[in-house]
């Protein structure tokens, strides 16, 4: 009995000692564990490109919306009095300088031709007879055998009807211009209006308006330009020393409604030298070529013209930057991501243009951006660090290039192209 109370405490002692041995078994296992899963969890470096950014020249361009308007209207008036007698042309085509448009009654006109012919006829035959009178008095007279009396009228017959010629002739002549005007012909050449007088109407001579032609090659486009930027073209051009002349200066792109931009460069070749009080605008006209008559007077377009040229602009392609907070662009520092606040200036076609945050020689990371916090470790790929100042030929297009070839990086600049 002794024996049995005995080793049931030494039993149950060595039970106890193997539970406490296995928990801390368990304990152990749990902590090896636990470290080897905090080491797989810290994150490998982030694969990035980067474009190291250099002070550069960058030119700012500005659309501006505008209308076109033909570069001349012709108001076609009659310039003689008489009836409608008939329309050469159809309305709304295309006529050149020169076509007949109209036909005004020409009977009266040619009458008043036929007479005045007549009349110089008339004028000439006593012209020939005063001459020969004037020729044998002259010769009369050196002889003696006529007085200055007679020699004197003899003369004054002769250049009288020496006059009367010439006004014959100018009557005649004014009667043909009369009798041309019956044809009423086009000033220039552009597309016709409506006519604005029916066929057997009474046209009254430098009143009544038959139609208007307007010119549409080459046409004009008026814009305005804001004060802010019309002072901006202006300081950009006293600071590059050129005139208005210039032809990058003049030069214009129009595009049209579509968003296509429209074949032939337009020129600027007005300014207004004054700022209108009311709009606050700075008036412009740029001409360009039409010769498929594309921009009808009166369109919708937009001009795309350069108003500022950066001597020494740092730009960053669209993608580099990111919002939130506060806008920034992360930067290479020590092999980790730093996130630097920036400034934003003009967006251009060389990409966005950083007036605050960055200096000449930061390292810009330009993907990845999504998976990226200030700290993190990353990682150059190779390609990366070709200068901003390289040329671009699009915002992100040209930013595309500064970096290699990533899936990621290509499906960026696809997407911004």
């Amino acid at each position: 009995m002794r024996n049995n109370d005995y080793d049931a405490p030494r039993g149950a002692l060595a039970l106890r000692a193997l539970i406490v041995l296995a928990s801390t078994l368990v304990v152990a296992a749990c902590g090896n564990s636990g470290g080897g899963q905090a080491k797989s969890q810290q994150p490998p470096p982030t694969p990035v490109h980067t474009l190291t950014v250099k002070p550069h020249s960058v030119d700012v361009y500005a659309e501006y919306p505008g209308r076109v308007q033909g570069k001349q209207t012709a108001q076609v008036i009659g310039q003689v009095t008489g009836v409608l007698e008939s329309k050469s042309y159809d309305e709304g085509s295309i006529v050149h300088k020169g076509d007949v448009l109209f036909t005004i009654d020409q009977k009266p006109y040619q009458a008043t031709v036929d007479q005045r012919k007549a009349a110089l006829s008339s004028a000439k035959a006593a012209l020939a007879n005063t001459s020969r009178i004037w020729q044998r008095t002259r010769k009369l007279y050196k002889a003696n055998a006529v007085s200055q009396a007679e020699r004197d009228q003899a003369l004054s017959n002769y250049q009288s009807d020496k006059a009367a010629v010439k006004q014959a002739e100018a009557n005649l002549e004014s009667a043909k211009i009369d009798l041309n005007y019956t044809t009423v012909e086009a000033p220039i050449t552009g597309v016709t209006s409506l006519r604005d007088v029916d066929i057997g109407s009474l046209v009254t001579a430098n009143q009544t308006q038959l139609t208007t032609i307007t010119q549409l090659d080459p046409v004009y486009v008026m814009f305005a330009l804001p004060e802010d930027d019309a002072f901006a073209r202006q300081k950009a051009l006293a600071e590059m020393g050129k005139k208005s002349s210039d032809e990058a200066t003049r030069d214009a792109t129009i595009i049209l409604k579509s968003g296509k931009v429209f074949p032939y460069k337009a020129k600027v070749d007005f300014t207004q030298s004054t700022i209108d009080p009311n709009t606050g605008t700075v008036r412009l006209r740029a001409i360009v070529k039409n010769p498929h008559n594309t921009l009808m007077p009166g369109r919708y377009v937009r001009t795309r013209l350069r108003i500022q040229t950066l001597d020494k602009a740092i730009t960053v392609p669209d993608r580099a930057i990111s919002g939130g907070q506060q806008t920034q662009v992360f930067v290479v520092k020590n092999g980790k991501a730093d996130a630097v606040a920036v400034k934003l200036g003009p967006d251009t076609d060389q990409g966005q243009v950083i007036t605050k945050g960055l200096s000449a020689g930061d390292q810009v990371i330009t993907s990845g951006l999504g998976a990226l916090r200030s700290g993190a470790p990353v990682k150059v790929l190779p390609g990366s660090g070709q200068s901003s100042d390289q040329p671009h030929g699009g915002k992100d297009s040209g930013a595309s290039a500064s970096t290699s070839d990533s899936s990621s990086g290509s499906n960026d600049a696809s997407q911004n192209s």
